[in-house]
């Protein structure tokens, strides 16, 4: 989803200073299709990396988290939490303004983009910042055109990770 240019640091990282790089994740629909998405990561050690950007479409990983990488399954299993929130909305029919509306105000809650398609916006919030704070911002985009949903917070079966606990 994102090239290696559009890799920046994660929130509040400094550790690792290796160039980032694409990782090759396998992503699956609902109706079993699967497709890859290159995920922006720096190598920390054989197949540790960092994630610089959350992704779209891969669940169970946001930007700061430590991973270990099976290229051979094209996944990654985290290793320690970077203690961001990854979250992806989905808009038809929404327009320009309130998408960069609603973008200014995810960053004045300490978010930023990591991430955007025509019709996909892929944010990064600091776990600090709370799901009332994330949920009350989701609650001013319109009902109609809009999906969103949590990257790094539920199982795949709708269970809560608990992480940020």
């Amino acid at each position: 989803m994102l090239s290696e240019e559009d890799a920046v640091p994660a929130l509040g990282d400094s550790t690792s200073s290796s160039e980032p790089i694409g990782l090759r994740l396998k992503v699956e629909s609902d109706d079993g299709a699967t497709a890859d998405e290159v995920v922006a990561a720096s190598r920390l050690s054989g197949t540790r990396y960092l994630v610089r950007l959350s992704p779209g479409f891969y669940r169970g990983i946001a930007a700061g988290d430590e991973i270990e990488y099976d290229e051979t399954a094209k996944s990654a299993k985290v290793v320690t939490r970077g203690g961001n929130i990854a979250i992806q909305v989905f808009h038809e029919g929404i327009s320009a303004e309130v998408i960069e509306s609603f973008k200014a105000s995810a960053a004045g809650l300490g978010a930023r983009v990591d991430g955007e398609l025509e019709s996909l916006v892929v944010l990064t919030f600091p776990a600090n910042i709370g799901f009332r704070a994330i949920e009350s911002l989701m609650a001013t985009l319109p009902e109609r055109g809009i999906e969103w949903e949590y990257g790094n917070v539920y199982d795949q079966n709708g269970e809560p990770l608990g992480w940020w606990e």
